[in-house]
């Protein structure tokens, strides 16, 4: 969806084409974070499966006691791969998350925004995505760093209509300059 369509459907206030742009953009960040985890899933099972079929064809030359030995490493293994799979997973929701908060936030540089905060005390909220302790966070940038951010517009730039320009040299100063030349008078 672009702004020129919004255009060809009849919609001229820019204020509603904001509001429904910035509303689809949700949408889509909201897309993009779920097609990322998915992927991140993903790639996390495939790694395990590709681990799981080299450690089975290691199995095949083993005795029982090495099987069972390696069945325990290989149960850790997994374990400590899904654990980091799952912290993985949550440090992307967390800057996709901030990602999002920030551009709400118009932020003209989200990466020099992101410096001056505290990681420590933001959390990511699993049940609406947001970022607990930003807005506090935020409002402190702000208040010490403002050109870090667009500024918000309050009223309608006002268009001077042209004025009515007075000639800069008169009647007598042209009337000289002709005396001067050897002319006659202006009429």
């Amino acid at each position: 969806m672009k702004r020129e369509d919004l255009t060809k459907l009849g919609l001229t206030d820019d204020a509603t084409i904001d509001a429904i742009m910035a509303a689809h953009g949700k949408d889509i960040e909201k897309f993009k974070t779920t097609a990322e985890t998915a992927q991140a899933e993903v790639t996390g099972l495939k790694t395990q499966l590709t681990e799981a079929g080299a450690a089975i064809e290691g199995f095949k030359k083993l005795d029982i006691e090495g099987v069972k030995k390696s069945a325990d490493e290989w149960k850790a293994k997994a374990e400590t791969t899904a654990t980091e799979a799952q912290k993985q997973l949550a440090s992307l929701k967390f800057e996709h998350a901030l990602d999002g908060s920030l551009a709400s936030a118009k932020a003209k540089n989200p990466r020099a925004v992101k410096a001056l905060l505290d990681p420590a005390a933001l959390k990511y909220n699993e049940t609406d995505g947001s970022i607990v302790g930003l807005k506090e966070q935020l409002e402190k940038v702000k208040s010490e760093n403002d050109y870090l951010f667009e500024g918000e517009q309050t009223s309608v730039p006002r268009i001077v209509s042209g004025t009515n320009p007075q000639p800069t040299t008169g009647d007598a100063i042209v009337n000289a300059a002709r005396q001067a030349a050897g002319l006659p008078a202006a009429k």
